[in-house]
């Protein structure tokens, strides 16, 4: 490798000029691959680096005002959804590894069944969305934050960022068959 200085005026001014010839070819190709590398690595989604859900789930409870069901094993009987508490919502919507349906509801109001409708599809697509159940009047914020007024409702969320909304005060309660679709759809799930 041989260097060339060569001085130039330009507007009154003198630059100094530096050619480096022979390493122009090998200079180059490391920065093509190292742009190449970091556009192939910021592509990838956070969530695709496997995080421990320890850092967002908390122990098991079904009186927590927000709970994941999760798939694990029950204690040796096979496997089944269990409810965790959920204890640092920013981690979860960000490093869930699938999206994330939040499904508000009361604990002042009768459920009308929704919740076990709920419960099979976190069991059937447990590798696929995280089911989170809220109730809505111990998590205000939250359901502020997504303008709930009434339940049920429902929010699914992928990488952090809102996919689809459904409101409970739109009047029409979807329920089995229909809020199964309406779920698959939105979260993109076949």
């Amino acid at each position: 490798i041989s260097c060339v200085t060569n001085t130039r005026k330009r507007c009154g001014m003198a630059t100094n000029i530096t050619r480096h010839t022979g390493s122009t070819g090998l200079i180059a190709a490391v920065l093509l691959f190292v742009l190449l590398l970091t556009a192939g690595c910021a592509g990838k989604k956070a969530a695709e680096v496997p995080v421990d859900p320890s850092l967002y789930l908390g122990d098991y409870s079904y009186d927590a005002p927000m709970t994941a069901m999760v798939y694990e094993d029950l204690d040796g009987e096979g496997k089944g959804i269990l409810y965790r508490e959920v204890t640092d919502y920013d981690k979860m919507i960000a490093y869930s590894p699938v999206p994330v349906c939040i499904y508000f509801y009361s604990s002042l109001a009768a459920d009308t069944g929704i919740t076990a409708g709920i419960e099979d599809m976190a069991e059937t697509y447990h590798d696929k969305i995280l089911f989170v159940s809220a109730d809505a009047d111990q998590e205000k914020e939250l359901a502020d934050h997504f303008e709930v007024t009434a339940v049920p409702d429902f929010v699914i969320l992928n990488n952090g960022s809102l996919i689809a909304h459904y409101s409970g005060s739109s009047g029409e309660l979807l329920a089995g068959e229909d809020l199964e679709k309406w779920i698959l759809e939105n979260a993109k799930i076949s």
